[in-house]
């Protein structure tokens, strides 16, 4: 008789999600995986076939959960400037509020870019469609006229605020704040 799974399989790809986005692909190891996960080694590969697999799914499981709700207002219908506000001053809120260790991690799809983009085809095309997704949301918000440039400023201040969460989650914030700030005045 085969033995139940007493595990969900979203709650193990959302502890995976945890440890890869404070601690990166690389420096988890299948031990790592173990713990959080509490599933062995085989169970991992039973369930998920390899460590990549699993962490595939973890990237998707934050894409799902963790961006694409910070990401609704200002991709809804109607958005404007004052949507691209509330997202970067919440963007400051969450460097400036978190408990330090999560404040810390920044974005795991970031992260993802910085150390596997440039030898991990999945990884690098993960990074494109968030990229565009970003600037697509911005534009749509935006006035047509200024979209375009002022997108694209957004998109890298905001790729700039994940990254400096990871060194300096304070400073992460006041970046964000500065782009608030500047996207306030462009009423």
């Amino acid at each position: 008789m085969a033995r139940t799974r007493s595990f969900t399989t979203a709650n193990a790809v959302r502890a995976a999600r945890d440890q890869f986005w404070e601690h990166g692909y690389e420096a988890t190891s299948l031990a790592d995986l173990e713990r959080v996960t509490g599933l062995n080694r085989s169970s991992i590969y039973q369930a998920f076939g390899s460590k990549h697999q699993l962490f595939s799914l973890a990237v998707e499981s934050y894409l799902a959960e963790v961006a694409a709700p910070r990401l609704a207002a200002l991709e809804a219908p109607g958005a404007g400037i004052a949507q691209v506000v509330e997202y970067l001053e919440s963007l400051a809120a969450v460097m400036a509020d978190a408990p330090g260790s999560l404040a810390g991690r920044g974005c795991l799809v970031v992260n993802t870019i910085t150390e596997r983009a440039g030898h991990d085809p999945e990884a690098h095309a993960v990074g494109v469609a968030y990229r565009d997704r970003l600037l697509r949301a911005f534009a749509g918000a935006l006035p047509p006229e200024t979209a375009a440039h002022r997108a694209e400023l957004l998109t890298g201040a905001v790729i700039a605020v994940l990254v400096t969460a990871r060194l300096a989650p304070a400073a992460a914030a006041t970046l964000a704040r500065a782009a608030a700030m500047e996207a306030r005045s462009w009423r």
